[in-house]
């Protein structure tokens, strides 16, 4: 009973609507038959009797009293059984002579014979197939019941008409069912035709589909005026995404200026052979944080082009790992942080060219993600010096194959991230070490830019963050 009701619940709307509609129908019909094989029964059963009081009337309308003697008429009614009994009493007892008797076998005359002496009007049933009627005659003088007729009738007739009935009403009842469902079915399929419709093109629609509407016209019923009502939300939903696309490329544009000048003059410093070395450090981790901040504006350029249709790339993940984390090296270095991998020595320094990806992923040449490489750089760039900056000592990447998807994922021994934080740090601005807030946030919109997403799981045993991106196979 538990595997259909659960089969039932996994059945689309059509489906539901169609099962109910016959549930419906079906205890109706049922209803409706029984109430009808009732109502002929009883039917049946008040003509049989009227049928018996008219033979019975038939049978004493051959009924006459001479002085003390009855004396039988013939018969005017030759159909069914009659018994007359002549009845005469006797020190209180009654008896009864039969001057008639009526057809039957041994079981149906001693039926009758018990009904001889009956003082009003009674019927009896023998078995299923037969009805006997006794009526007691009045006559003499002083008047007194002086005879009883028994009367038959053969209820066969009746049975087989109720058995007929009831086959014809049970074919009917299936009949109307069949087509009721059919009807229900598709009369359900052509109103959630526009939803079938709405679905399919939806489905069609990627996240870059920013002009897509469903455009089933004006509102006239309950769906369509869904379907205007989606239409609408959906050109809101695209022009904030336009206007946050431009944004961003306003942004990124404005930001390259001044970057293009931070960069000349520490290129031009540089040129000077009489710098101190302190100083041609400094300008050197200058020269690179430009260099960084050059490839994030880039790549902020490239997923605001991309939401306007520029196709996304194909790269192989390990190799953008392995520049990610090089990348927060330095980071990792001054906090005296340990990037931990595949071929890490653990000491507090990853091995020079060591490939980022755990003992259980697939070799590097099956990791190929749908996405830019600068933008899977840009994504995890974030994820490790988040890491690094709450790290205690160690901060362990990996790279696996899950469901489908490319899963990287970034591991340190800080304080964790509690529950209520679990969504919070994504959003602008959330920070809990004083800085600007934007790394977490920024990594996600990249991630989710190329149909993947960066997830953190709630801990307090340290930070555990993935970044899934679509796999390429």
């Amino acid at each position: 009973m538990r595997d259909r009701i659960a089969a039932l619940l996994h059945l689309d709307l059509r489906g539901r609507v169609t099962v109910a509609t016959a549930g419906v129908l079906a205890v109706g019909l049922a209803a409706l038959t029984l109430g009808t094989l009732l109502f002929l029964r009883a039917q049946l059963g008040s003509d049989a009797t009227t049928i018996l009081r008219e033979r019975a009337d038939a049978a004493l309308s051959t009924v006459t009293v001479r002085g003390d003697r009855v004396v039988l008429l013939p018969p005017t009614d030759s159909e069914g059984g009659a018994w007359v009994y002549a009845v005469r009493g006797a020190g209180g007892a009654r008896t009864a002579v039969a001057l008639r008797r009526g057809a039957g076998d041994t079981h149906v005359q001693r039926a009758a014979d018990a009904l001889a002496t009956i003082r009003r009007p009674r019927e009896a049933s023998i078995g299923e197939h037969l009805r006997l009627r006794a009526e007691p005659f009045v006559g003499g003088s002083p008047r007194a019941q002086v005879a009883t007729v028994v009367v038959s009738i053969d209820l066969d007739p009746y049975d087989h008409t109720k058995h007929l009935v009831a086959v014809a009403m049970a074919a009917l009842d299936v009949c109307i069912l069949a087509i009721g469902v059919l009807l229900a079915r598709r009369a359900v399929g052509r109103a959630l035709a526009p939803v079938a419709d709405m679905t399919r093109q939806a489905s069609d629609w990627s996240e870059r589909d920013l002009d897509g509407r469903f455009d089933l016209g004006p509102p006239r019923d309950e769906l369509t005026a869904l379907s205007a009502t989606l239409d609408g939300l959906l050109a809101r939903i695209a022009s904030s995404l336009r206007h946050e696309q431009r944004f961003s490329a306003e942004m990124a544009h404005e930001l390259r200026t001044p970057l293009s000048g931070v960069r000349a003059e520490a290129e031009l410093a540089l040129r000077d052979p009489e710098a101190p070395a302190d100083v041609r450090a400094a300008l050197e981790q200058i020269l690179a944080g430009a260099e960084r901040m050059q490839r994030v504006i880039d790549t902020l350029l490239a997923t605001a082009r991309s939401g306007s249709g520029v196709a996304v790339g194909v790269c192989d993940v390990a190799a953008a790992v392995r520049e990610a984390v090089e990348a927060a090296r330095g980071a990792a270095d001054r906090e005296g942080v340990a990037l931990v991998g595949e071929g890490s020595d653990r000491t507090g320094r990853a091995a020079q060219g060591a490939t980022i990806v755990a003992t259980s992923s697939p070799p590097s040449s099956a990791l190929r993600v749908s996405a830019e490489h600068q933008v899977v750089v840009q994504a995890l760039t974030p994820l490790l010096d988040n890491a690094v900056r709450h790290a205690r000592g160690e901060v362990h990447v990996s790279v696996a194959r899950e469901a489908g998807d490319i899963v990287v994922r970034v591991d340190d021994d800080g304080p964790g991230v509690a529950q209520v934080d679990a969504e919070r740090i994504f959003e602008p601005g959330a920070s809990t070490v004083g800085s600007a807030g934007l790394g977490l946030p920024l990594a996600r919109r990249l991630a989710r830019s190329c149909g993947g997403d960066v997830i953190v799981r709630p801990s307090t045993d340290g930070g555990h963050f993935a970044l899934t991106l679509p796999s390429v196979t």
